[in-house]
């Protein structure tokens, strides 16, 4: 199998398997156009006592069993018709570096990277598979600039386990950030930031030229807000995670749930912001956009507040919005309600689902 896979003439499945639920989303392509077919999501409350994913750096551990249960019952519940799928791995179960080379043959360059990935990924290369895109090319400097990305091979026969065990046909593998910069940024816009807050981790990913040029992730996220909102109320987490998502940052009748969230959002804000300066500082471009994704980008007034912390001369001028991950896709009015709902959350398994459909 090919990790990054082939396209091929049926419909498409992409798989977003997240710490406390798992989305798929068919879609199919009719007049050039991307049309959804069917869609599902099963939460970790409902399915199972402990986390599709565990999150340990040194050895990533999806629960196959566990996963490949809650994965045959959206195929069942959602009526997903195609057996060809694609899943997104965690973003930090891969390794990203990038790197210049001088111009070369394709065969000499295949070997200058296995040559460079030594230097940089933390593992053999016998335990990883690696791949590689040119993301730019500086005919002045006579320099190409390679991103190059590992990911270990134990995670790949697990992901092919998953896929078998759901009678499904793995089709490919792609990290969390080429599927978000697919659904999210679309072709020749400016230089965008994406910021996926997911539970367990989040993910920033810098998307230019119609590369993402660089993705880095980190362990504060949406739990970290859950738990302080249950530590400082004294309640339970279920409960901490409603209060989250129905007060947010914006309700005048809670505000104290604001001043219990705004420390660790400030966390996560800091981190985002060294790594947008630290790419405009290397790479001399201005980050236009910032577009937000993710369970906890639902939260009321988190789009405002980001807004506010990021006017200011580093980033003047940035247009910050939540993304729309059904922008451009058919579907059937019925979900016209639901949409907003859905947007920030799907939009990995979008992504993926798409892939198909790339020029």
């Amino acid at each position: 199998m090919s990790l990054f896979g082939k396209k091929q003439n049926h419909n498409s499945v992409g798989i977003d398997v997240g710490t406390k639920s798992i989305r798929m989303i068919e879609v199919s392509r009719k007049k050039d156009k991307a049309q959804l077919e069917n869609y599902g999501e099963l939460n970790l409350d409902i399915a199972a006592s402990h986390s599709f994913r565990n999150f340990d750096k040194n050895t990533l551990n999806p629960s196959i069993e566990n996963i490949s249960k809650a994965v045959r019952s959206i195929i069942d519940a959602a009526d997903i018709k195609s057996k060809k799928a694609i899943f997104s791995l965690p973003d930090f179960s891969t390794f990203f570096v990038s790197f210049e080379l001088p111009p070369m043959t394709k065969k000499e360059l295949n070997g200058a990277i296995g040559f460079e990935a030594r230097k940089h990924i933390p593992l053999p290369m016998s335990e990883v598979v690696l791949d590689w895109q040119c993301i730019s090319k500086d005919p002045v400097k006579q320099k190409n600039k390679v991103l190059l990305m590992a990911i270990p091979k134990v995670l790949v026969e697990q992901y092919k386990t998953i896929a078998e065990v759901s009678g499904l046909e793995l089709q490919a593998l792609e990290a969390e950030a080429w599927g978000l910069k697919r659904c999210l940024v679309k072709p020749n816009e400016p230089t965008t930031c994406i910021v996926e807050i997911g539970y367990q981790s989040t993910i920033v990913s810098i998307a230019d030229d119609n590369y993402v040029k660089t993705s880095f992730s980190f362990d504060i996220a949406g739990k970290d807000l859950t738990e302080k909102l249950a530590e400082t109320l004294g309640i339970e987490i279920r409960e901490a995670e409603e209060i989250k998502k129905e007060n947010g940052l914006l309700n005048d009748e809670r505000d104290d749930i604001a001043q219990i969230l705004v420390p660790v959002i400030s966390s996560i804000i800091k981190k985002i912001k060294k790594v947008a300066i630290d790419y405009q500082n290397i790479e001399h471009a201005k980050i236009k956009k910032m577009v937000l994704a993710g369970g906890s980008s639902q939260m009321l007034g988190i789009v405002d507040y980001f807004k506010s912390v990021f006017d200011e001369e580093d980033f003047s001028g940035m247009e910050i919005s939540l993304g729309k991950s059904f922008s451009g896709i058919e579907f059937p009015q019925k979900l016209n309600r639901r949409i907003d709902e859905l947007n920030p959350t799907f939009a990995i398994a979008m992504g993926e689902a798409l892939r198909k459909y790339e020029a």
